[in-house]
């Protein structure tokens, strides 16, 4: 996949990605926030990434100008039953250094114009961690609406992990402006 914005594109991965890669999985706090994976082990971090290239769903966020890899968007699917096939659930994170230059918006617009354009989605939810303000109010102004709020509770941890759950429809304001 090449999807190319103004300031950014969204690509497949590459395994030259993987100084950059690294650096979002050994920050602790991309974990904590939009629950990336985490590890300091290099090898384990290549394995990530290694899987990453190969989920058809999940694509890295490079800058346009010189390819440098400045985070990751999936557009995941719910299920596979009937009802779900024309839904994804988008998720993101941007390298802490690249956050707050509109690179996540960009990202997330041309994810969604793709995703009712040519995959022919009728709703993307998205989620996020319920103390974590900034993706919140970016979905918001991307009119996504909140929905509902939900623990997904791990089994046998006993660790809650409150999240909240927004929803985006082919029909808004977003689509129809792009």
């Amino acid at each position: 996949m090449l999807l190319i914005g103004r300031n950014i594109q969204i690509r497949n991965f590459k395994t030259t990605d993987i100084n950059q890669f690294l650096e979002l999985v050994q920050d602790k706090n991309n974990h904590d926030l939009a629950g990336l994976e985490y590890t300091q082990d290099v090898d384990f971090g290549r394995d990530l990434l290694d899987m990453y290239e190969r989920r058809d769903s999940a694509y890295a966020v490079a800058l346009k100008d010189d390819d440098t890899m400045i985070g990751i968007i999936e557009l995941n699917k719910r299920g596979e039953s009937e009802e779900l096939l024309a839904t994804r659930e988008i998720g993101f994170v941007i390298d802490h250094r690249f956050r707050k230059k509109g690179y996540a918006k960009e990202a997330i617009k041309l994810l969604i114009k793709h995703g009712f354009d040519n995959l022919k989605l009728t709703e993307v939810w998205a989620s996020t961690e319920v103390n974590n303000l900034a993706p919140q109010k970016l979905l918001e102004t991307l009119d996504f609406e909140y929905v509902y709020e939900a623990d997904q509770t791990l089994p046998y941890t006993g660790q809650h992990n409150p999240v909240k759950y927004y929803l985006l429809r082919n029909d808004s304001h977003l689509v129809r402006n792009s």
